[in-house]
């Protein structure tokens, strides 16, 4: 996720703050609308979502940054060497064009801070931009001590907005600078009322929902501030009354205020609108509510809300940033305008389940509304996803830590100190000793041990520091905790959806994902790699991968780390579609003695699932992550009685 300048002039700021503070007093602070803070929020909790540091939010007191000082330190060091992306020159001519047609007065010191440049790098190209300005009827006046303003005919400065959304609403980076540098949002309501009036009357749904939305918002802004359009400017008004469709739009638009002029353009602008497909009974388009996005955004919520119950308060943020990213990536699909998501492999590794998740769900919804999302869609929404499940849950699991150590009192002290100003997200218990110890872990649960000596516990992590708690033993701790802290999100999440699907899924069994010749049992391994080679070989073999893709998936481990260890001593491993598949295909490999597995945050591993994944539709991972989650399943697979046979016909 890359941040803009302000966004991550924000989140500076929200290091510095010890106390809460409200959305109205950042928006105050950086001179935007409350709206576009928490539109900014909402991209930096995906910033994040692969951080320790969350931002806490409190209905009544307002936001603030929740981690601690290493942390907050960490992320500031981020912060300041990140290299926001600079527009281009042809960027900046758009941005600085439509905040000319959509402020009533503009400045060039408001434009230079709009596109992040000097003010004397906007004076330098602005003669040409009047040039294109004058080309098409439009006039700039340049008053002293008051600034910029169009000037023209009124038909001709809207055409010119026309023009140029036409040409740029699928650009987010564009569209989101002239969004938080106008007035446009405040008339979404009544542009969305507006098409839904048309759409009901007309029984159709239109296609390029944002751009009309955007051209409406626009003659809307540009009525309130005092520029009508008469009848009279209207060339083509001969044409618009002779559409067949006239009367009805015309019906659709009767409660609405507006100029008969106005009217005309309104009817021009939905004359020339593409439409979807129609649909009737069950499988008709949602009619009463306009706004796929907001709906899908909806359904994704509830759908999430069913595994991780969160707060009114993400209800809104998570639906007001998806909404605004689905209603251009909805016009995307709509129009065959591919995009590359950048993250798309890391996405995909490090948050495998909710991206299978959103994958699956969002089938469901292509279903409903004549849709296709890609894998570059899909994984951006997976990142909205994963940064309101991840905060909600962090929020909500607080992981304990039990100190024990055998020294004295004073040690014991801080020791304790030490660890607390370490990990403050943690509940600390202790230090108690050994004897205490074993006495507190028969009634309580524990997640992490941190002993002075070799104190273990069968099914319990445990680390040994030395009491004076070295800034080695530090990193070790945080390291260790935050594997413990995304294993519990992983095992929360693939447990709740299991249970919110149970009823409509079918039983799953081994059989049908993995050939019986392409399940092997060794008894060791010498290194993670040649694991991962020895498990895809009966694949590579058939010819369903090829050998970069072996290459990739090593790649990945070695790059990511081990997020795809979904289940305890179980590694579900594959590679991208572009990285040698042939067809979907899965392998699996069981090493009796377990291997370290990874070369960063390394975790025991005794099987390895090999996917390759070619078709969009295959939800072989949740299948598979559902069978090998099953306690029994586990159990059997350390089994000194472990066989082929066996694992062929596990089921969850």
């Amino acid at each position: 996720m890359v941040l803009t300048k302000r966004q991550g002039d924000i989140l500076i700021y929200l290091c510095s703050q010890r106390e809460y503070i409200t959305i109205n007093q950042l928006a105050l602070k950086f001179n935007v609308s409350p709206r576009t803070i928490q539109n900014d929020l909402s991209f930096i909790d995906s910033f994040l979502s692969d951080s320790k540091v969350i931002i806490d939010r409190k209905s009544s007191k307002g936001i603030k940054i929740n981690a601690d000082e290493s942390e907050i330190s960490d992320l500031r060091k981020k912060l300041k060497s990140l290299n926001y992306r600079t527009l281009n020159r042809d960027e900046r001519s758009s941005i600085i064009e439509l905040l000319l047609l959509c402020n009533p007065v503009n400045t060039f010191d408001h434009l230079a801070d709009a596109c992040r440049v000097s003010r004397q790098t906007v004076i330098t190209s602005f003669q040409e931009i009047e040039n294109e300005f004058g080309k098409e009827g439009i006039g700039i006046q340049k008053t002293k001590g008051i600034g910029l303003k169009v000037s023209g005919n009124e038909l001709k400065i809207r055409r010119c907005f026309e023009k140029r959304v036409s040409k740029l609403v699928s650009d987010e980076i564009i569209m989101n600078v002239v969004m938080e540098n106008t007035r446009l949002m405040e008339f979404d309501k009544t542009a969305n009322k507006i098409i839904e009036s048309v759409e009901n009357k007309l029984n159709i749904k239109f296609a390029e929902f944002i751009k009309i939305k955007l051209l409406l918002d626009y003659s809307l802004l540009r009525i309130s501030n005092g520029n009508i359009l008469s009848a009279k400017e209207q060339s083509d008004i001969g044409k618009i009354k002779t559409y067949k469709e006239y009367g009805f739009i015309i019906s659709a638009l009767s409660d609405y205020p507006y100029s008969a002029g106005d009217k005309f353009y309104f009817c021009s602008l939905f004359m020339n609108a593409e439409r979807a497909a129609q649909y009737f009974d069950d499988s008709k388009m949602h009619k009463d509510n306009i706004d796929e996005a907001s709906i899908i955004s909806e359904y994704l919520f509830n759908e999430l809300q069913a595994i991780q119950p969160l707060d009114i308060n993400s209800k809104e943020r998570f639906i007001h940033g998806l909404t605004l990213h689905l209603r251009v990536a909805i016009y995307r699909i709509r129009n065959k305008i591919a995009i590359k998501n950048e993250l798309l492999y890391q996405i995909k590794i490090s948050i495998p389940i909710i991206y299978e998740f959103t994958k699956k769900e969002l089938l469901k919804c292509e279903k409903r509304f004549n849709l296709e999302f890609d894998e570059n869609e899909i994984a951006f929404i997976a990142m909205y996803i994963a940064s309101a499940y991840e905060n909600s849950f962090k929020t909500e699991s607080r992981l304990t830590v039990l100190l024990v150590c055998s020294f004295g009192i004073a040690t014991s002290s801080i020791l304790r100190t030490r660890i607390s100003q370490a990990i403050p997200e943690c509940k600390i218990v202790g230090p108690i000793s050994e004897k205490d110890a074993e006495d507190y872990l028969k009634k309580n649960e524990v997640n992490l041990i941190i002993s002075t000596n070799d104190y273990q516990i069968d099914d319990i992590p445990a680390i040994k520091v030395n009491p004076l708690l070295y800034p080695e033993d530090v990193e070790y701790i945080k390291n260790r905790l935050f594997q413990l802290s995304y294993s519990m999100m992983s095992t929360h999440f693939i447990r709740s959806y299991a249970n919110s699907e149970k009823g409509e899924r079918k039983p799953a069994y081994i059989k049908d994902y993995i050939a019986r010749e392409d399940i092997q049992i060794v008894d060791t391994c010498k290194t993670w790699a040649d694991a991962i080679r020895l498990a895809a070989k009966p694949l590579l073999d058939k010819g369903k991968i090829e050998q970069r893709y072996i290459n990739r998936m090593i790649q990945a481990v070695d790059q990511f780390g081990t997020y795809m260890v979904l289940v305890p001593e179980t590694a579900f491993i594959h590679a991208g579609t572009e990285d040698g598949i042939n067809e979907d295909c899965t392998a699996m490999l069981v090493i009796r003695k377990p291997i370290l597995f990874g070369n960063k945050n390394t975790k025991i591993v005794r099987n390895l699932v090999v996917l390759g994944i070619k078709n969009k539709n295959e939800d072989s991972v949740l299948k598979l992550i559902y069978i090998f989650e099953n306690k029994l399943n586990l159990l059997s697979l350390k089994s000194d009685k472990i066989s082929t046979n066996i694992i062929f016909n596990m089921h969850d």
